[in-house]
């Protein structure tokens, strides 16, 4: 893995720039206060993470692609593809794999440190390739995927025998990095797989040269 630079993706409302690693946030408030409720009497870390996921997979509804529209004081914004807070997401209960990615590990980085759980945007392989988002986790010394977007499929799958996942992207709210060989450069502060181009806002790119 490579380290690069933060990105700013317009992905949210009225075209704001918004910091990729701003979608992850283990120190918001009502965050933590998920975590607590969902981990309370909950002992190893292992069956804490399990409750974590299984309310994200099964309690926040999956849409392929969440569409979006705020209006204030008359003026309204659309986004037909829409990034939430974790926070929004926990609230509103329905994301599309990036939200319940971006959710999962916000409530994770409770348990985990920053070089022990991240947020992976790159390709899942089923039938063809598409972008997609998940978690990953390290335990013990291994590496794992926790699939979000579904609550029957094992918790831990080792990053070994999980060939269909593709890795691009690994980040959460402190750093960013990216597969080597796996994503598109140009120029180096604009790593960028090809379906997450759609989200970079080329214009605030272009004023950081």
């Amino acid at each position: 893995m490579q380290p690069i630079d933060d990105q700013p993706i317009a992905a949210t409302f009225f075209g704001e720039d918004k910091w990729l690693t701003d979608f992850v946030t283990p120190d918001a408030i009502d965050v933590q206060e998920l975590h607590s409720q969902l981990t309370k009497n909950i002992n190893t870390l292992e069956e804490r993470i399990a409750a974590l996921h299984q309310w994200v997979a099964s309690q926040v509804k999956y849409r392929k692609f969440v569409r979006g529209k705020l209006t204030i004081e008359g003026h309204s914004s659309f986004q037909d593809d829409l990034w939430n807070t974790p926070s929004i997401t926990s609230r509103v209960k329905v994301g599309n794999c990036a939200n319940k990615s971006f959710l999962l590990t916000s409530l994770i980085r409770q348990e985990l440190s920053p070089n022990e759980v991240k947020c992976v945007l790159g390709n899942l392989y089923n039938g063809k390739a598409g972008g997609h988002a998940w978690v990953q986790v390290r335990l013990h010394g291994a590496d794992y995927i926790v699939e979000p977007t579904h609550p029957d499929v094992p918790i831990f799958v080792p990053v070994t025998a999980a060939q269909r996942y593709e890795a691009v992207h690994l980040f959460n709210d402190q750093e960013i990095y990216a597969i080597e060989g796996k994503t598109v450069m140009e120029p180096f502060t604009a790593c960028f797989s090809t379906w997450l181009s759609d989200y970079l806002d080329w214009a605030y790119i272009e004023r950081r040269k």
